[in-house]
């Protein structure tokens, strides 16, 4: 046999060499990998007797009163009237879903069109109802009517108070202005037994920027999954 038939007979030995050194590199680069650094644990989280206690708790003194006014108990609608109709079947919500994919879509989306002007110090919860009625006034379908919902913000520091933030395009030219959801919705959390009182900002004066997509882009999101399911 000559030389060259001998290096085709070794060709698929060098082959299979080649793919077994390939594999243990891979195995051992692998190991090599340096673990994920160790996260402190936050000082917000609670033990699950914690959050039995909160959630006994609700049950006991908000849900009972809830279930009460939706269906439409003298005692509770002589003191918050409503043009509701009677439901005693009404269950209220519990608990809300926040998908991990929304999640990150929706913190992306915010950096996104936020510009550096703006500081996010974090993302705040408000919470809302949703009105007796199919649609809102803007012709978007109302999920689950009557039930409690939440919805969720950024917010940034403005006079050393924490505010949740939107944009609006006021005049439809393109050029977005902060808008300050305190002030819109016309109450105060900062002093815990203050009367409602709208926040006075000049929210144009504080900024405003042009918008790649020609319009204004809010931040505000809602419609998350609720439980207990609607089952009126």
């Amino acid at each position: 046999m000559d030389r060259k038939t001998n290096s085709i007979g070794y060709l698929p030995v060098i082959i299979i060499t080649a793919i077994i050194t390939a594999i243990i590199m891979y195995i051992i680069l692998c190991k090599l990998k340096p673990d994920p650094p160790i996260v402190d644990t936050p000082e917000e989280i609670i033990s699950l007797e914690d959050a039995k206690e909160l959630y006994t708790s609700y049950t006991k003194n908000r849900a009972c009163i809830i279930k009460a006014y939706e269906a439409k108990d003298s005692t509770v609608t002589a003191l918050c009237s409503s043009e509701r109709k009677p439901d005693p079947n009404f269950v209220p919500s519990r608990a809300f879903d926040l998908d991990k994919k929304f999640l990150e879509q929706y913190i992306a989306y915010v950096n996104q069109v936020t510009p550096d002007t703006v500081d996010i110090t974090g993302y705040r919860l408000y919470l809302g109802n949703y009105p007796d009625k199919e649609k809102f006034e803007d012709g978007k379908p109302i999920p689950d009517p009557r039930r409690n919902t939440f919805f969720i913000a950024p917010t940034t520091l403005l006079e050393n108070e924490t505010r949740g933030f939107t944009f609006v395009d006021r005049n439809n030219d393109g050029i977005n202005e902060i808008l300050f959801l305190e002030n819109e919705f016309e109450y105060r959390t900062s002093t815990p037994n203050q009367s409602p009182s709208k926040v006075k900002i000049n929210t144009a004066s504080f900024f405003s920027f042009s918008s790649q997509s020609g319009g204004g882009q809010s931040t505000i999101a809602n419609e998350v999954g609720g439980y207990p399911p609607n089952i009126q």
